[in-house]
């Protein structure tokens, strides 16, 4: 038999190191990505607009803040929104849920830029953009939204049995403010009014797909002139059905209010 020669390959030492440059560059990106996937932290930031909107209507009192969300190092799906004002002046709460959650879309439509809003609860936002969001927040205490609901309805059907065509609004206006029941009313309106001349801070609670909450943290106030004015939307909002019946304006006060960031 033929005598076999075994051969030993040896690499050099310079072949060695650009065979492991070589599989570093190869699994590199993968690397990466599991690192961003895995083991980067997600960070979900809020960046408010610059006023908050107060408003007092038949819903009781509740705010609209608009501002962008955005989810740094990965994508992140944003589970709940949540909203806690506080009465720095006596501690006195208001908790509140979102009851609307508007997103833009913008779309083409026959060759034209479109933006609509939809309606998202929970959403998915993208990694490193800015996505822009308009939340209304509404009281979640169940028991203040039933008594409103039960004040209002009972106003509602006052209003139509006042109202007739042979007789003029403001006599209709004063006939049902006369009633027992709309003086009742109005002082148990007055007396649960959450706006108060005071400063207030606004818990705004995001919840994500980490099971993690982030807490941002807002003041403003109020002063008395405000207050005085926004005191005027009880007999607005008591008085909402029977101006609707009779045509008559609305004028429900809406406040636009600067404040500022505090600690988180």
């Amino acid at each position: 038999m033929p005598e076999e020669t075994v051969r030993q390959v040896v690499m050099t030492p310079y072949e060695i190191i650009a065979t492991i440059l070589a599989a570093i560059a190869l699994i590199q990106p993968w690397i990466i990505a599991a690192w961003k996937k895995f083991f980067k932290p997600l960070k979900v930031a809020f960046i408010p607009s610059a006023k908050i909107k107060l408003y007092y209507n038949r819903s009781g009192a509740y705010i609209y803040l608009g501002g962008v969300i955005e989810a740094k190092n990965r994508p992140a799906v944003i589970k709940d929104i949540s909203a806690k004002v506080i009465r720095q002046s006596d501690k006195a709460e208001l908790v509140m849920d979102w009851s609307s959650f508007m997103v833009p879309v913008f779309q083409s439509v026959g060759g034209n830029s479109v933006t609509t809003s939809e309606i998202a609860c929970p959403f998915m936002i993208g990694a490193n953009g800015l996505n822009p969001v308009f939340i209304e927040f509404a009281n979640s205490d169940t028991q203040v939204v039933d008594r409103l609901s039960k004040i209002y309805e009972k106003l509602i059907l006052e209003s139509k049995r006042i109202s007739n065509i042979n007789t003029p609004f403001e006599q209709a206006k004063v006939q049902f403010q006369a009633m027992p029941e709309y003086q009742t009313f109005r002082e148990e309106l007055l007396e649960n009014f959450y706006w108060k001349v005071s400063d207030y801070q606004i818990e705004l609670s995001i919840s994500h797909s980490d099971n993690k909450i982030e807490t941002y943290r807002y003041r403003f106030s109020f002063e008395q002139d405000e207050i005085s004015e926004f005191r005027n939307n009880i007999d607005e909002a008591m008085l909402y059905e029977l101006k609707m019946i009779y045509y008559q304006p609305v004028n429900l006060k809406t406040f636009q209010k600067d404040f500022v960031t505090t600690e988180r």
